[in-house]
């Protein structure tokens, strides 16, 4: 194949990737639009740009980590290319399989800075590092305030295996045999060497940043229940379900590789937030009975559910669209 067949033929895959990601994104707005319509509400739209907010700086901590991991191996990315990177390559989680992230974020690195195994290997670590955050906050979460939740108990469990399936592999002598074994980095002979500086430190680092990940990310579906027109009162009393309606979706929907979380995402929301809607549904309506407070939770759950996915992707395509601009 000569260079100019070369170039088209890549061209052309990056065509198919683009379309593919941009359809299943419009089928994903479209399935959101549905669940929202399934129940009268009135958006607040101060509340739910807030939540677009919250949403779309909750991955600036992981940012600073996947830049940080890379200068620490030597490379010097640009603060600019790497948030540019990072978001745009966030897209991929669209496509089936997590190997799309992977490729778009390091592909989109300047390969004279930033070697591109270098940048494949810091992605996995990244990726791993934020999911086991994700398990563990959720594990956490369920022990200490939701111990009566119906099913509390599967639901630690699953959090912690998550935990230990996701965070024992960037235990840094598993994460070097582990860049070898899924090929990440077998064009780069002396991956090895350099991988031996990432150390315990740096995952601690890691877990310390990508737990303000996930706290910004249950700030983002507070806002959206607020932007449906719920009163959620006091934040403080309720902010440990929202971030574990945020950590054990997003968590589960990675675990279950399916693409974008469909479907898993949004069960786990309405499941987590529909007991707090109908203590909310009953507080605000004295006479509403609990089956009823409860079929109308049920809805709202769905609309929440709906709106947190839309807010999301809108979110990922500004930004992306922002930082596309060269």
């Amino acid at each position: 194949m000569n260079s100019i067949l070369k170039k088209r033929f890549i061209l052309a895959i990056k065509i198919v990737i683009v379309v593919a990601i941009f359809g299943w994104i419009g089928w994903e707005l479209r399935k959101s639009w549905d669940k929202m319509n399934q129940v009268q509400w009135k958006p607040d739209y101060y509340w739910l740009l807030l939540s677009a907010f919250f949403y779309s700086v909750s991955y600036v901590p992981s940012v600073f980590f996947w830049r940080h991991s890379m200068r620490l191996l030597g490379q010097h990315p640009g603060w600019y290319e790497t948030f540019r990177a990072y978001y745009i390559g966030h897209l991929g989680k669209y496509i089936p399989g997590k190997a799309m992230v992977v490729v778009l974020r390091a592909g989109l690195l300047n390969q004279e800075r930033t070697r591109l195994s270098i940048a494949a290997a810091t992605v996995v670590l990244e990726t791993l590092n934020m999911m086991a955050v994700g398990g563990f906050i959720s594990a956490l979460i369920v022990l200490i305030w939701f111990r009566d939740l119906p099913g509390s108990h599967y639901l630690t469990f699953i959090a912690l295996g998550v935990m230990l399936f996701v965070g024992f592999p960037v235990f840094p002598p598993v994460f070097r045999r582990l860049t070898k074994r899924i090929g990440v980095a077998r064009s780069d002979p002396d991956i090895d060497k350099k991988l031996q500086k990432i150390r315990i430190q740096t995952v601690f680092l890691g877990w310390c940043l990508m737990s303000l990940d996930w706290l910004l990310l249950g700030l983002s579906l507070w806002a959206s229940i607020r932007g449906i027109g719920i009163d959620t009162g006091s934040l403080p009393e309720h902010l440990p379900r929202f971030v574990l309606a945020a950590t054990l979706s997003v968590v589960a929907g990675f675990v279950l590789m399916i693409p974008g979380g469909l479907g898993v995402r949004e069960i786990v929301i309405t499941q987590i937030t529909i007991p707090l809607l109908i203590i909310l549904l009953m507080r605000s309506d004295p006479g509403l009975a609990e089956p009823d407070a409860a079929k109308l939770a049920a809805l709202y759950a769905l609309v929440v559910a709906g709106v947190q996915r839309g807010i999301s992707i809108l979110s990922e395509l500004a930004v992306s669209a922002i930082l596309c601009r060269k």
